[in-house]
């Protein structure tokens, strides 16, 4: 005869549901490819900017001491159609860094000595050119793939190179890979 405790059952599903989350990302160094249902990944190189990088940006005091690292990758199609592309997770000193989002698809518009409204485009960065657009992606075939570049900024005063990239997907943000 089995006696249970009121611990044997919730310590047992405990123990299960640990070892079910624990490890299952793919560990990559740069270069190395990781296979995700729609699409494959490669992180090519993160390289680090200074902060002069960002004098290109509107009020480009409101970023001093920051560091960019332009995180260069590769993005292959393992199907027909859209897919979406990777959301990473860039760990540095002091935690993760911040994502620079710029958007090109919302010039700001300026009205010149002259009285003419015109729009300035988007700020670009060297280091960091996109060789395709998302949108001429969604109509490529299976198998083709692009070079993307994002970029992420340590906190003020923190320029301590990033310590890994993860591949994250889903409102949980879970780890598909891991470059280091």
């Amino acid at each position: 005869m089995k006696i249970r405790t009121p611990y044997a059952v919730p310590l047992a599903v405990s123990a299960v549901l640990l070892t079910g989350c624990s490890g299952s990302a793919q560990e990559l160094g740069y270069g190395e490819k990781a296979t995700g249902e729609d699409i494959d990944v490669t992180v090519l190189r993160v390289e680090a900017g200074n902060s002069s990088d960002l004098a290109v940006l509107e009020d480009a005091s409101r970023y001093a001491g920051r560091t960019p690292y332009y995180l260069h990758y590769r993005v292959t199609k393992n199907k027909e159609g859209s897919v979406k592309g990777p959301d990473f997770d860039v760990e540095g000193g002091k935690g993760r860094l911040t994502l620079l989002s710029i958007m090109p698809g919302f010039p700001s518009p300026t009205v010149g000595p002259d009285g003419k409204l015109s729009y300035s485009e988007a700020p670009k960065f060297d280091k960091c050119a996109d060789t395709r657009t998302s949108a001429e992606f969604a109509k490529a075939a299976k198998g083709e793939s692009y070079e993307a570049c994002s970029i992420y900024l340590t906190d003020e005063g923190d320029g301590a190179a990033p310590s890994g990239v993860k591949w994250v997907e889903g409102d949980r943000r879970e780890e598909v890979a891991v470059w280091k």
